[in-house]
């Protein structure tokens, strides 16, 4: 292992150890200091037996929905798997930051939960903490609705970001 691995990885471990955390079920991301949502969703227990972990988790907003004055709702997709995270950010934590633009670009840290019962989800993350916010454009052009693949040739950056692209990607790499 390289020094900058050996570096990452002991910040890792420090943040693990300095929340108080036993991270021991969760996989880090071999280069960035998040986990991968493949990693929680992917589980066999679809992440339950991870809840009360620490992570941090990185991607872009799929769908999100004020709830009342108390919470936000988010779906968020980092491109390793295509099913979402559903994250909950309490309004007190992001006060003045509109996150619930289709395309808004996050890094949160927070608290693996289990979710109320009757939900699909087995998992979810509650917010504690805010690290970047990549604000989108008010004319951003993927919507949640699916889009036909003519709409999407005059969009080629922004083709990853969908999800029959990423059902795409995800096959060839498994060939």
């Amino acid at each position: 292992m390289g020094t900058q691995e050996e570096s990452l990885a002991t910040q890792m471990d420090c943040m693990a150890v300095a929340s108080g955390a036993d991270t021991a079920g969760v996989e880090w991301a071999k280069y960035s200091k998040r986990v991968l949502i493949r990693k929680i969703v992917g589980r066999p227990d679809g992440g339950h037996g991870l809840v009360g972990q620490r992570v941090v988790v990185g991607g872009w907003v799929k769908t999100g929905r004020e709830q009342g004055k108390n919470f936000v709702f988010l779906e968020v997709n980092d491109g390793s798997c295509p099913t979402n995270l559903q994250v909950l950010v309490d309004c007190s934590v992001a006060s003045d930051i509109h996150l619930t633009s289709t395309g808004t670009c996050i890094m949160v840290e927070g608290e693996l939960k289990q979710p109320p019962e009757g939900t699909k989800q087995k998992v979810e993350l509650k917010v504690e903490k805010i690290l970047e916010v990549g604000a989108v454009e008010p004319k951003y052009p993927i919507a949640k609705a699916k889009l036909s693949m003519e709409y999407l040739r005059g969009f080629m950056h922004l083709r990853p970001r969908t999800n029959t692209d990423t059902r795409d990607g995800l096959a060839k790499r498994a060939l």
